[in-house]
């Protein structure tokens, strides 16, 4: 942990000097002191916490639909190879919109609302999650396969004792990413189409010309991401399958 913080403060004392020395000349550049104390302003403002609360709404809302929607999604399309047949032209074609793109489409139908991040950050959240659970229920071993036969399990039995556990590494390692970019849109989504929350405040920030607090809310952006990401570590351990080394413990 602490040298992985090594880069990032090497980064900002090397800020700070260029900014001291007039080597980074530009009015625009705040220096990491005068980002601190914009920073710090930010954290005892009542508009702060209220947006940050709204994106979190929105991201955490979003996800965790997008999620349940993808891995029923891929249950589906991993137990049965008649679905996997006629619907993964579909799926493949959906998951190729960007979903940057689908930004604009969400803003017309649902408007300027909560909603309508909600719906972007759960449109991101299910490609990745359902083709993870697809991947692997497909690559479940023959022995476990086997195993299943043997005790004469139900498709539902079989699901959730085998299919499940066994493909728990690479849906955890789904969910992680799928949840950055639940963020990540949903900010964009406030910076063009909902004016509330982190994004909408960062344009704020840039209309009023102050830099400083633009990079106190982009560092925010960072914190919340590494929190979250650091939740779905913690409850790794707690998911059947999920302790393995072969990827959601990485």
């Amino acid at each position: 942990m602490l040298l992985g913080a090594l880069p990032p403060v090497a980064l900002i004392v090397v800020w700070q000097v260029a900014k001291s020395t007039g080597v980074l000349p530009y009015d625009s550049v705040p220096s990491p002191l005068e980002v601190g104390a914009a920073l710090g302003g930010l954290l005892v403002s009542p508009i702060f916490w209220d947006a940050v609360t709204h994106t979190l709404v929105a991201v955490l809302c979003g996800w965790a639909i997008g999620s349940a929607v993808g891995l029923l999604l891929g249950v589906g399309l991993g137990v049965s190879r008649g679905v996997r047949r006629w619907s993964m032209t579909s799926v493949q074609v959906l998951r190729a919109i960007p979903a940057i793109a689908f930004v604009s489409l969400a803003v017309i139908v649902f408007s300027q609302t909560l909603q309508m991040e909600i719906v972007i950050a759960a449109w991101v959240a299910v490609w990745p999650v359902a083709v993870s659970t697809m991947q692997g229920i497909i690559g479940v071993s023959p022995m476990h396969r086997e195993l299943a036969r043997s005790l004469r399990l139900g498709p539902t039995a079989r699901v959730m004792k085998i299919d499940l556990p066994s493909a728990a590494p690479t849906v955890l390692v789904a969910l992680r990413l799928s949840l950055g970019g639940a963020l990540a849109l949903a900010i964009v989504a406030e910076m063009i189409g909902n004016p509330a929350g982190i994004g909408y405040q960062l344009i704020q920030m840039q209309l009023g010309l102050r830099p400083d607090a633009m990079f106190g809310y982009v560092i925010v952006i960072g914190f919340i991401g590494l929190a979250l990401n650091a939740l779905i570590q913690a409850a790794a351990p707690f998911v059947p399958g999920a302790v393995r080394r072969s990827g959601a413990g990485q």
